[in-house]
């Protein structure tokens, strides 16, 4: 380039770059990213755990009887089977290995005849959402057991139902969630943005000749656009991997953990675990408990509990009673 070329090369360099500070880039990608991640960590927080529903379940239907036994087993084989039904729906890993209802006959999660009633049942709406449907199976048993004394007060029912609306609350929202996606026009403008200011940056942060002093510049690589394109662009790429964390990604929710998980917790829950205490004795009483320590641990720094005033002390004069001025409450507290 020539001289008179450079010169006018220096000026659109200058006007791109100042095009460049006018996109608020960091506003856009912050209230972009911090509103998926909200999401994310919501959707996270809805995932249905059916510890707290068995619980109330193993303390509330009591006995050792095989009839007893089978409803409280039953109770907790609908509870995982509601989790399929439901994350199915929505997760990528569930209907991989759930495509079908018959693979739930062939798992031991619904019998022949429950398949008979569930496929019995019409939902003209949305023929294909009939998780709710052993939620409610649940409920008539818990209803039946109080009808048959299991359960022997309205109270302990309503402690069940309440559990049992608390479980199907969670999976109800997070089809909202599935439903109502983010907007498209949000992901749309973060895009635009990054790489919009990325393409003005290729013109814009290249180096003249020399600086306005008239000094040699010598800077062939442009370290911190390099880093802002680094920066930007994997703040973008995080939002998008968290948009739907439902999917067979590393970074989306391991459903599939999570059904094997919850259905042994429950079926220790309901059944190996019920009434089940180890001994105590009067002996116990006298035993004296010592908290030890590892050579680890014995080595790592201790932060207790201190609260911020406990050092304050007032000096002898202020803390002299004071009767305020026009207060009648004060001086009939000193008579």
């Amino acid at each position: 380039m020539t001289k008179e070329q450079q010169n006018e090369f220096i000026k659109y360099v200058m006007l791109v770059d100042g095009w460049t500070k006018e996109i608020p880039l960091t506003f856009l990608l912050g209230f972009y990213v911090a509103m998926i991640v909200r999401r994310w960590w919501d959707c996270c927080q809805l995932i249905s755990w059916p510890d707290h529903l068995l619980y109330n379940v193993s303390a509330l239907i009591r006995g050792q009887d095989p009839e007893t036994r089978i409803i409280r087993k039953t109770i907790a084989r609908y509870a995982i089977l509601t989790s399929v039904l439901a994350w199915r729906s929505i997760s990528l890993r569930v209907l991989a290995r759930y495509p079908t209802d018959d693979h739930l006959v062939d798992s031991g999660l619904m019998t022949k005849e429950e398949m008979v009633m569930f496929k019995s049942i019409l939902v003209h709406v949305d023929p294909h959402q009939k998780w709710w449907v052993p939620l409610n199976w649940i409920q008539t048993m818990m209803v039946r057991c109080f009808e048959k004394g299991t359960l022997t007060h309205t109270n302990e029912l309503r402690v069940l139902l309440d559990a049992l609306e608390k479980y199907r609350n969670g999976f109800f929202q997070l089809f909202i969630y599935d439903w109502i996606a983010i907007p498209l026009v949000y992901t749309q403008v973060s895009t635009i943005s990054v790489y919009g200011y990325f393409l003005f940056a290729l013109i814009g942060r290249q180096y003249p000749s020399k600086n306005e002093n008239e000094e040699i510049v010598d800077v062939y690589v442009p370290i911190f656009t390099i880093l802002q394109f680094l920066f930007y662009v994997g703040w973008l790429k995080v939002g998008e991997d968290l948009m739907f964390p439902f999917g067979a990604d590393d970074e989306d929710f391991e459903f599939n953990y999570i059904l094997e998980r919850n259905l042994e917790v429950s079926m220790l829950i309901v059944d190996d675990l019920h009434n089940q205490v180890p001994p105590v004795y009067v002996e116990s009483l006298d035993d004296e408990i010592h908290l030890l320590h590892t050579s680890a641990s014995s080595k790592l720094s201790n932060h207790p509990q201190r609260q911020h005033l406990r050092k304050l002390k007032f000096n002898v004069d202020a803390m002299q009673v004071q009767a305020v001025p026009g207060s009648g409450k004060m001086r009939d507290l000193m008579r």
